[in-house]
């Protein structure tokens, strides 16, 4: 069973070819328009409702209540993806004239916030790995992530393997001084991309911990927002660091961004699951791909460090002709979802050979987690 299977349930009484609205424009809302678009194709989001805001979803708009009294007339059915405030907005559509209202119950609030609670088959993914060390914490992970959620034993080999950690990082952040260095060969590498820079601290820690690099290019495309004044400086008398404030992605376009307005913790595209009572903004980036910046530099990589929140994928869509020309080592965050968790080592698998996999893990809870990639001529 996959992940929303059983949530899937609430929209097959939809009558077919329905015109919808979906009242809420936050992560449990994503979901609902990811299922619709997976599970029922002949249903048309036609918008979503917001009270507090305008813009877009997966290129759908989003509109006041106030703005759609000539267009809900149009709408078969409304989906509530509110839990707290369910009641509240099936009052609203109910007085607007819509008449079939989905409303998300507890259930189903709870299933789509939460990992699914059948493990998945992992037989496949395991043979990735080249040490039992690496299998075993693998099945720790997913017990953790799509079963009982019990951090015990995560806390306990934290604490046994990463006793080094770096404060200070971000907001009240600490980072174990292993973290995207557990596996690598550091003396091979001399040009770097620091995919998801943030304010720059660990680009500076990849020139400290590689003593052949020559070259980091730092791409963020919150940059001017996360920068610490400190780093930022020591980085602007640095000339071995280029800040490129874009994303990456699988090809040069725009697409939707949030990044955070108080806690300045991330950023990221805008369907990947986050706190949505954080104060937000969405901004339109620019991405580009490795392949296609590694190809106008005119650059050989030697190593790539990605954690881009859940962008991870289609970045490394987007690297893969650098990827199997060059043989980088890599080190790809894999943590932010559980479809990452499962689908990027599959991947990377599937299309390096001759590769030795290694798995990191740097928090006591479901974070940072990264999977590491060293071509076999280098071990």
């Amino acid at each position: 069973m996959t992940h929303f299977e059983n949530t899937a349930k609430l929209i097959k009484r939809i009558k077919k070819g329905a015109n919808i609205c979906i009242y809420g424009s936050n992560d449990i809302a994503i979901k609902i328009y990811e299922l619709i678009k997976k599970y029922r194709k002949d249903i048309t989001v036609q918008f979503f409702l917001d009270s507090n805001k305008n813009g877009q979803i997966c290129k759908v708009p989003i509109y006041r209540p106030t703005e759609v009294f000539d267009k809900i007339s149009k709408i078969d059915s409304a989906i509530v993806t509110s839990y707290s405030s369910g009641y509240y907005l099936e009052l609203i559509l109910s007085s607007m004239g819509v008449k079939n209202i989905i409303k998300i119950d507890k259930k189903s609030f709870d299933e789509v916030n939460s990992p699914i609670n059948n493990l998945p088959d992992i037989r496949d993914i395991l043979d990735i790995f080249n040490y039992r060390e690496d299998k075993e914490l693998y099945k720790l992970l997913v017990e953790y992530r799509f079963k009982n959620r019990d951090n015990k034993r995560i806390k306990k080999y934290f604490e046994k393997n990463h006793r080094e950690i770096i404060k200070g990082h971000g907001s009240n952040n600490s980072y174990s001084i292993k973290h995207y260095f557990e596996y690598i060969k550091p003396e091979k590498i001399q040009t770097v991309i620091d995919a998801g820079a943030y304010d720059g601290l660990f680009s500076l820690m990849f020139l400290k911990k590689f003593p052949n690099c020559q070259k980091v290019y730092s791409f963020e495309p919150c940059y001017e927002s996360f920068k610490a004044p400190i780093l930022d400086d020591i980085i602007k008398r640095e000339n071995r660091i280029e800040i490129i404030p874009k994303g990456l992605w699988s090809k040069q376009t725009k697409i939707e961004f949030r990044e955070e307005l108080e806690t300045k913790v991330g950023s990221g595209i805008v369907s990947v699951k986050t706190d949505f009572n954080r104060p937000q903004k969405i901004i339109s980036i620019d991405t580009d791909t490795i392949d296609n910046f590694a190809a106008n530099k005119d650059i050989k990589i030697d190593f790539i460090k990605m954690d881009i929140e859940n962008s991870e994928m289609n970045a490394l869509k987007g690297a893969l002709k650098t990827i199997t020309a060059q043989r980088p080592q890599l080190a790809i965050s894999i943590y932010h979802t559980n479809e990452q968790f499962l689908d990027i080592p599959v991947f990377l698998a599937r299309n390096l050979k001759d590769y030795i996999f290694r798995l990191g893990h740097y928090s006591t809870g479901e974070l940072e987690t990264v999977l590491y990639a060293i071509p076999t001529e280098l071990c």
